[in-house]
């Protein structure tokens, strides 16, 4: 920007510019994954095949949220978001077990602006659009995470099976992590009934963020010898977002 107003953190970074809108805390919800179905592959002939695991699917309202997830009792992690209409956006889960998720929904800052009367700074950019608030209770990333599981390019191929790979990163200046702009490496097969996948999620305690990819089956499925796949689906991402005073 050539004019107008800019905030900086001690480390120098620019915290405000007056010209990108800021996120902000919108909404807290606490949801429960249970034993369910979830959607996998689908035929050539439209057939939608499922898989088992512990989901939970709600909606929320939003112009464009950040959902980020604090997840201590279980590895979490979002499967879909889709927006169907409007404001309006539904999110699947996926858990490694039955556990209550925090969940915390970030928006664009004019569209989550507090109302009623207040006190402190507010910064808006040149449309008049509000972009900060001292209000508002920010989406401080504190981190940004994305690899491979295997470690491979995006073509089509095949690798002989891993069941688990697992990652841990501690973020000591914040007391408490969560995670959001999920990237899940997802790879398995279905009959419906019967079928096996691997699964990225995450789990977050505190301020520590621990990562699992893992192999899961149900139906008395047989274990796979190899992974037949585009190198892309083993590919997953997060951010770490302090939730220390919300």
């Amino acid at each position: 920007m050539t004019a107008g107003f800019q905030a900086f953190t001690d480390s120098g970074l620019v915290q405000i510019d007056g010209a990108t809108s800021n996120y902000v805390l919108r909404q807290t919800l606490a949801v429960t994954a249970a034993a369910g179905t979830f959607p996998m592959m689908k035929s050539n002939g439209s057939t939608q095949y499922t898989a088992q695991g512990n989901v939970c699917s709600f909606s929320v309202s939003a112009v464009s949220p950040l959902i980020v997830l604090y997840s201590p009792n279980a590895y979490a992690t979002i499967l879909k978001v889709t927006n169907p209409s409007g404001n309006t956006w539904n999110v699947l889960l996926w858990a490694s077990a039955a556990a209550q998720i925090a969940v915390y929904i970030f928006d664009r800052s004019a569209a989550a602006a507090p109302s009623g009367a207040g006190y402190g700074l507010q910064v808006f950019d040149e449309s008049g659009t509000l972009i900060a608030d001292a209000r508002q209770r920010m989406a401080r990333v504190i981190d940004v995470q994305a690899g491979n599981v295997r470690g491979a390019g995006p073509g089509f191929g095949q690798l002989p099976h891993v069941d688990t790979v697992s990652y841990s990163w501690n973020y000591p200046t914040v007391s408490k992590i969560g995670v959001g702009a999920i990237g899940t490496s997802l790879i398995g097969m279905s009959s419906g009934s019967t079928g096996n996948y691997n699964i990225s999620a995450l789990q977050t305690a505190g301020n520590a963020v621990n990562f699992l990819y893992q192999y899961y089956s149900f139906g008395g499925a047989s274990h796979p010898s190899n992974d037949v796949c585009f190198g892309s689906q083993w590919d997953w991402r997060f951010m770490a977002v302090d939730l220390s005073n919300i």
